[in-house]
Parts: structure tokens; C-alpha cells; sequence
């Protein structure tokens, strides 16, 4: 996990782990407006399985469709590791490594349901919220290498 420290970008780590977990909640509470809320209305979302969502209105209805449906009653887990950097004081790169969709029921993470996460935050009128997403699942390659 991140553990603050000296650097004047405390402030934002902290605002930027609020507004993850606002996403967080949002997911638990099956609100996809919620949930789309910590986007900026012109925002890029990747999803874990490729499907390319635009802008805050509709990733606003994909994420409630899951929710009514497929999604209903998940919860995401706390990623294993989170690192944030600064490219500009004011856009922020944000990994989250070692995340999973919890099913009713489940404690923890299966490791084939692990993934990676990397967003891009901005912040506008003081605010930071993110505005591009991806999600990848981790999969570990088998077999001998090919050297």
C-alpha cells in the first residue's frame, strides 16, 4: 500500500485514494452513478475484458447494467499494491496491482481473477477525478521458455 511521507504531494495522495475509494463504495453499493461520478464527464474506461466505454453518461449505464445484473451483489477487493506518481502537478498516474471482483460469499481474491489497474487522474477547479481507465487481467504464461 502507499505510506505517506514528507513529499507536498500528500495532500493529493490522500485525495486520490479518497476519490479510489469513492469508486470503491460506489462498486459496493451498486450505483453506477455513484461510480461514474469519479470520472470526468469526458473520460476513457477499458474494461478487464476490452470493451471501450466513453465518457461519464454511459459508463454511467454500462456500470449499472452489471450492477442490476451480473454485478449484483460484488464488491471490488483492496488492491495488494498502489503506487501514484506525478508526470504534472496537476495529472497524477495512478497503479492499483492485485485487484478482483468478490462474489457474494468470498473473502479473497482466486488468483486467476487478479488484475492490474492503471488510471489517469486530473485535477480541474481543484478537484481530481480520473479520466482514463484500463483494466488487465494478470495471466501468468506457462511452459519452457522459448530461448
Amino acid at each position: 500500500m502507499l505510506t505517506p511521507n514528507s513529499d507536498p504531494r500528500t495532500a493529493d495522495e490522500a485525495e486520490l485514494l479518497r476519490l479510489l475509494g469513492a469508486q470503491a463504495a460506489a462498486w459496493a453499493a451498486g450505483d453506477g452513478a455513484a461510480f461514474a461520478a469519479t470520472f470526468t464527464p469526458d473520460a476513457d474506461f477499458i474494461s478487464v475484458i476490452g470493451e471501450f466505454i466513453r465518457g461519464r453518461a454511459e459508463l454511467a449505464a454500462v456500470m449499472q447494467e452489471g450492477f442490476d445484473g451480473f454485478m449484483q451483489g460484488t464488491r471490488l477487493s483492496d488492491p495488494e499494491t498502489i503506487t501514484i506518481r506525478f508526470p504534472t502537478p496537476d495529472v497524477a498516474v495512478m497503479v492499483t496491482n492485485g485487484v478482483c471482483v468478490l462474489r457474494p460469499g468470498m473473502d479473497g481474491c482466486r488468483p486467476e481473477d487478479l488484475s492490474v489497474q492503471t488510471r489517469v487522474a486530473v485535477r480541474c477547479a481543484g478537484e481530481w477525478l480520473f479520466t482514463t481507465f484500463q483494466n488487465t487481467r494478470i495471466m501468468q504464461l506457462g511452459g519452457p521458455s522459448a530461448d
